[in-house]
């Protein structure tokens, strides 16, 4: 039996599908699937039963379930211990960024990173608030920022700063608008998103409590993408004070006075990772660069 043929029948075992739980840990479903059969084979046990739902637990599968997560972050445990003995930072460690990466300092996150670990080949991935818990969860990055706060039962975050979210107004849409409360701001076009991203959800509960909704012509994630269409004056916007004040400084635009909302800038990390060396070395780094700029 080896140790990743135990993370296999483990994945499986999560998502109930054998394509999903290939993908996810970048293997073919063939190869997968030899896997499962050989753990079965020396097990003497059937793991799963192959239903038109998917691979669901045998009865004998869930009680191996559990000593094999045991035994997975047992060894996990074991090779985080040699390293911080050792004093060894070293491998392979992805940062999943969920913004621009000027808002972020990953410029000079990068070069204390390259300077302070030499023997670590840091990635940076795209990441999003929204796909970082899940990317986290499937191995795809090893920390991520992200907006909010994502405490789970398997994932810790820790707040390193707020960003200010304001309200920007295209001058053609200001300049028709008859009042200036949350009931009138909710008339004109907005360019909104439907995803659970913070921002959203903030000002969405403002509309809520004061009883009315925003017309939301466009849905749109990508803040670059929203940023053009508010210079373009298609709609009012939710943005971070930084990109509303780069917005009006290239367009006839103005941000509203009235109301301003803070929202937490986190980092992420599995609850099982967080002895390893590298992840307590790079999330130092990180608050260090933040805690400078306070």
């Amino acid at each position: 039996m080896e140790l990743y043929q135990l993370k296999s029948f483990l994945e499986v075992a999560k998502v109930q599908n054998l394509t999903r739980a290939a993908s996810n840990l970048h293997i073919s479903q063939s190869a997968l699937s030899s896997q499962i059969k050989l753990l079965e084979e020396e097990f003497g046990l059937l793991l799963f039963s192959r239903t038109s739902k998917g691979m669901l637990l045998t009865d004998q599968g869930r009680v191996l379930q559990s000593y094999a997560s045991e035994t997975v972050t047992s060894s996990e445990v074991l090779i985080m211990k040699a390293k911080e003995m050792a004093g060894k930072v070293s491998g392979t460690f992805r940062v999943g960024v969920n913004t621009d990466g000027g808002f972020l300092k990953i410029s000079k996150l990068s070069r204390q990173l390259i300077t302070t670990f030499p023997e670590v080949n840091f990635i940076f991935v795209s990441s999003g608030t929204i796909r970082t818990p899940e990317m986290l969860r499937q191995g795809h990055i090893d920390l991520g920022f992200f907006f909010g706060d994502h405490q789970t039962s398997d994932l810790t975050c820790e707040r390193i700063g707020d960003v200010t979210i304001r309200v920007v107004i295209p001058e053609k849409i200001h300049s028709q608008q008859k009042g200036t409360d949350w009931v009138a701001l909710a008339k004109h076009p907005w360019i909104w998103s439907v995803c659970d991203c913070p921002y959203y959800q903030r000002v969405q509960a403002e509309f809520d409590w004061h009883g009315v909704e925003p017309n939301k012509i466009v849905d749109a994630m990508d803040e670059s993408v929203v940023k053009e269409l508010v210079k373009d004056g298609q709609g009012l916007a939710i943005m971070r004070q930084d990109d509303a004040e780069e917005v009006i400084r290239d367009s006839d635009t103005y941000i509203w006075d009235g109301a301003s909302f803070e929202v937490p800038l986190s980092i992420g990390v599995l609850k099982n990772r967080l002895q390893d060396p590298t992840v307590i070395a790079v999330s130092d780094l990180i608050k260090t660069i933040w805690s400078e700029s306070l």
